[in-house]
């Protein structure tokens, strides 16, 4: 049997079913994936170095996907809010997606640009670069968990039975996605107005 007329195989394709597989739910391996694109494992390493490799090529193609605003100038917090957001909805539209993402450092050169961008703008409001690593730490932990929640059941908090203020924060809410955002909303509001107290103090 003579070779295909074309190549079956691309980083696009590749990266396109990675995703797929992923927002499956199912186990992301890479003799999972070469199944899942009808070809040997093997295969797969002439175009991708290894998973990690191809957890970055994923993170490039979320940016590909959805770009970050342009840098703002002047305040620095609304530039922070502007990139925070933008990984929220990357996280948001891919939630399997985000222990996989936590288990691989990072070497995407546009996901670092991103984190470059955070510590410009920590850096021009006055914060020690340990501060800064500790902010973007605590920033990423956040956008990551309300991205992860985005897969977690509606009815979060099962409970029945006499009517308890668990009870009634459970039935609060009859939109899960509307409550995930307000939390979202919230939580960012928050942790801004704390670094910003800090920055004044």
């Amino acid at each position: 049997m003579g070779r295909p007329s074309k190549n079956l195989l691309s980083i696009d394709r590749i990266v396109s079913e990675a995703l797929a597989l992923i927002d499956s739910g199912d186990e992301f391996a890479m003799r999972a994936l070469a199944k899942r694109l009808g070809v040997a494992a093997p295969s797969l390493y002439y175009h991708v170095g290894d998973r990690d490799h191809l957890v970055n090529l994923i993170r490039d193609r979320l940016i590909a996907d959805d770009p970050p605003p342009a840098r703002k100038e002047g305040d620095w917090r609304d530039e922070i809010e502007a990139i925070v957001r933008t990984q929220r909805r990357s996280y948001a539209a891919h939630p399997h997606l985000v222990t996989v993402l936590v288990g691989t450092p990072i070497t995407s050169e546009p996901v670092l640009e991103l984190y470059e961008r955070l510590a410009r703008a920590f850096e021009q409001a006055g914060f020690e670069p340990r501060e800064i690593a500790v902010y973007l730490e605590v920033l990423d932990s956040f956008a990551l968990g309300v991205g992860l929640e985005q897969s977690a059941p509606s009815d979060v908090w099962h409970v029945d039975g006499a009517e308890t203020a668990l009870v009634a924060a459970s039935g609060a809410w009859t939109d899960a996605v509307a409550r995930v955002d307000a939390a979202f909303e919230f939580g960012l509001a928050a942790l801004l107005d704390a670094i910003a107290a800090r920055a004044r103090a």
